[in-house]
């Protein structure tokens, strides 16, 4: 099914709720984002990384070779590979989820690609020469995993027909065993993207990589130009990828939040309705009319969640004990 070219929308808008509601930023709780509310202590950065222009000096790709196990190229943020990558393929047939994240179609559509929508990953039978097939592992924002078995066997039958699998991996960190980087082979017709931005709850130091085919890293390099990732931003996710004693307790966290959050949800919702991935929990409702009046009720209370309008679903992030025990009370309050 073909996609239409309106501009993306995202969560984190907490501003815009903020004028819209009349209370102020500071006194939200914002669940909108799929954003880690535990991030990674962020220590003092040094004088000299503040006043030095960034210097390609291979420690963060060190960092990034040991946390992910596979040759990475740093750039500014998943969200520029993502409006770059359409650039690098001539005119295609570009497959994804019917719900997922949609920059993707966005930017796609931007080159002229035809952008069509699945509702399961397509088979060898359903694939055309120089097909490119985008999976979000796990979706964002159905929360949907896709294994391992499965996208080999769908990377390999694009690869018979000159095709390619993107893989976006934001949300994978606390799940490792789903990943596909163990098993990348620098040669493969797969690309995948990682970011800092949720699992280390960092998203405001832009900084990504991209993994995968080494063609397809060596030409977006060329794209980069110098000093695209600031000398703090570059420091500061060196030392983050390197602390592997944060990372074990970090899963843990969200495993529990995640947990907490669902059985917080299935008091309110039908168990069958939700779906979750370690960083939020997805809500699929009968209607856009009971999702709006979810996301309204609950902002006037000052807790924003992200609400996707064109599929009747609404996305809530976890968050720490404090944060959840407002949505549990607020829950309550508006079920009297």
């Amino acid at each position: 099914m073909a996609m239409n070219n309106d501009t993306p929308q995202h969560g984190g808008n907490l501003q815009q709720a903020a004028q819209t509601y009349g209370i102020p930023h500071s006194d939200w709780l914002d669940l909108s984002t799929g954003i880690a509310p535990f991030p990674w202590p962020v220590p003092p950065v040094p004088a000299e990384v503040w006043q030095r222009l960034p210097e390609q000096n291979g420690e963060l790709e060190q960092a990034a070779l040991n946390y992910y196990g596979s040759t990475a190229l740093p750039v500014p943020g998943s969200q520029w590979a993502i409006q770059q990558l359409p650039t690098l393929f001539a005119t295609s047939r570009v497959l994804i989820a019917q719900e997922s994240y949609e920059e993707y179609r966005f930017w796609w559509q931007q080159q002229g690609h035809n952008v069509e929508t699945f509702n399961a990953l397509p088979d060898a039978t359903q694939l055309r020469e120089r097909d490119i097939v985008i999976v979000i592992n796990p979706n964002n924002p159905t929360a949907q995993k896709y294994s391992l078995q499965r996208l080999q066997q769908l990377a390999n039958e694009l690869q018979q027909k000159g095709g390619w699998l993107i893989v976006d991996e934001a949300f994978m960190d606390a799940t490792p065993e789903y990943s596909l980087l163990p098993s990348l082979q620098p040669e493969q017709n797969i690309v995948v993207l990682r970011s800092l931005g949720k699992f280390f709850g960092l998203a405001g130091i832009r900084t990504g990589f991209v993994l995968g085919n080494t063609c397809i890293q060596t030409t977006l390099q060329s794209k980069l130009g110098p000093w695209a990732i600031s000398h703090p931003a570059q420091w500061i996710a060196t030392q983050a990828l390197a602390d592997t004693h944060w990372h074990v307790a970090q899963r843990q966290r969200l495993l529990r939040a995640s947990t907490h959050l669902q059985s917080l949800l299935v008091e309110y919702f039908s168990p069958d309705t939700l779906t979750a991935a370690p960083l939020f929990v997805s809500v699929k409702l009968d209607s856009d009319t009971t999702a709006q009046r979810w996301q309204q009720s609950l902002a006037r209370h000052g807790i924003w969640i992200r609400r996707f309008p064109h599929w009747n679903r609404l996305r809530f992030g976890i968050a720490d004990d404090t944060g959840l025990q407002r949505l549990a009370s607020t829950l309550r309050l508006m079920d009297q």
